[in-house]
């Protein structure tokens, strides 16, 4: 449906303001972090950059939906990516707010309690406009099967936010402030309430994706691309926090920064960019390269770990006095070996996850070989006319030559 000009330049503005005021409650509630006492006793407290990186997740989703918004107003997809960084940054203020002027200056500041009151239960709209996102994607209009259940899910997030609003004990972690609507000994009542509604969400969250298999099994053409995306974006969260594991575990160590976090926070945000491909269509039928490259890429860096450890044990056996000397041949056998393992990888992922492209490319190296062979102009035209034709496949083809002067 077209969408007024008029309106579609408020829309715009709403969206960017949604970004910008989400943008701005999440800095002001990292400042607020910062002035606060730590919320737990028992966990290690995350450092500035660790924090900054987590929190660019949430930012890079309402940027993503406000450039949506400015191409598709018509697309609720966009509008749910804005709410979703306004969600957030709502919530952290409110806790930051909550903690700042209940605990850091108390009685100095206004409306603590109410802040406190709401930050117990401001994730759920998040967990809310997620699921909504993952239902409606990519048209903005679910299925059937999806209409109920995203009706399921607003009716459980509700009811967990009522408990949670009801829940006495810290609003976050286990320091002050507390719950000020918490009913007094109503925690055994209501905590087991809360893992039960958890399991619920979590079932609804696995028939989510069953509707979005089966949506993605029914797509074609445009629409099909658009699934291929985000399950591209999707498929890529184990292999980060897979490479992020085995990074802290054999790279960094006890360093004090957690790559699970840059993982994160790259995942998050790549997400958000094949939402906005998909939606936009800017890049959308570029989906098997960007699939055949990270598979390459992936393959790559695996292989190159993989002899980059295994010559560090041989080095350091052969010559067990001089690590840096295993260091080092380890590194430089990487270096060369790089380029020829990537040609090599390329060529063989080419085959099988971007076989157009492959044949293509053959195709169209094969002609320029027999160029070489070729002096009648019409030959050449009408070998040019078959590669276009078997590359492209358009629905006409059609020469213009131009004549001497």
């Amino acid at each position: 449906m077209a969408v007024p000009e008029v309106s579609a330049r408020k829309a715009r503005s709403i969206a960017w303001v949604m970004w910008f005021s989400g943008l701005a409650m999440i800095i002001l509630a990292a400042v607020l972090t910062e002035m606060n006492p730590p919320i737990s006793t028992t966990q290690a407290e995350e450092s500035v950059i660790e924090g900054a990186i987590w929190l660019s997740t949430w930012v890079g989703f309402g940027l993503v939906g406000a450039l949506i918004v400015s191409s598709r107003p018509d697309n609720r997809i966009g509008w749910l990516m804005c709410g979703i960084t306004f969600a957030v940054g709502f919530g952290l203020l409110a806790s930051g707010y909550s903690r700042f002027a209940l605990v850091t200056e108390p009685g100095r500041w206004p409306l603590g309690e109410p802040a406190a009151w709401f930050a117990t239960w401001a994730f759920l709209p998040v967990v809310a406009l997620v699921a909504a996102l993952v239902l409606l994607y990519p048209s903005g209009a679910p299925s059937r099967l999806g209409r109920w259940i995203l009706r399921l899910f607003l009716f459980v997030i509700s009811v967990d936010a009522l408990v949670f609003a009801l829940r006495p004990g810290p609003v976050e972690g286990d320091t002050p402030p507390d719950n000020p609507l918490g009913i007094p000994g109503a925690r055994d009542l209501l905590d087991p309430a809360t893992e039960g509604l958890g399991t619920v969400l979590a079932v609804l969250a696995l028939v989510a994706v069953v509707d979005v298999v089966l949506r993605y099994r029914r797509s074609s053409g445009a629409e099909r691309l658009q699934f291929r995306w985000f399950v591209l974006a999707v498929a890529s969260f184990p292999i980060m926090f897979f490479g992020a594991g085995l990074l802290e575990a054999f790279v960094l160590g006890d360093q004090g920064f957690d790559p699970v976090v840059l993982a994160f926070a790259l995942w998050g945000n790549g997400t958000a960019a094949a939402i906005g491909i998909a939606i936009t269509r800017h890049g959308l039928y570029e989906i098997d390269r960007v699939i055949s490259r990270s598979v390459g890429y992936v393959l790559v860096v695996g292989l190159l770990g993989a002899v980059f450890f295994g010559a560090i044990s041989l080095l350091t056996y052969v010559v067990p006095a001089e690590s840096q000397f295993a260091v080092a041949g380890s590194t430089l056998v990487v270096a060369a070996l790089f380029n020829p393992l990537r040609k090599r990888v390329q060529r063989w992922v080419d085959r099988r996850f971007n076989r157009s492209r492959y044949d293509a490319q053959k195709v169209v190296d094969r002609f320029a070989r027999s160029l070489r062979d070729r002096v009648d102009s019409e030959e050449i035209i009408g070998g040019w006319v078959a590669v276009v034709t078997e590359t492209m496949q358009p629905a006409s083809v059609g020469t213009w030559v131009r004549g001497r002067a």
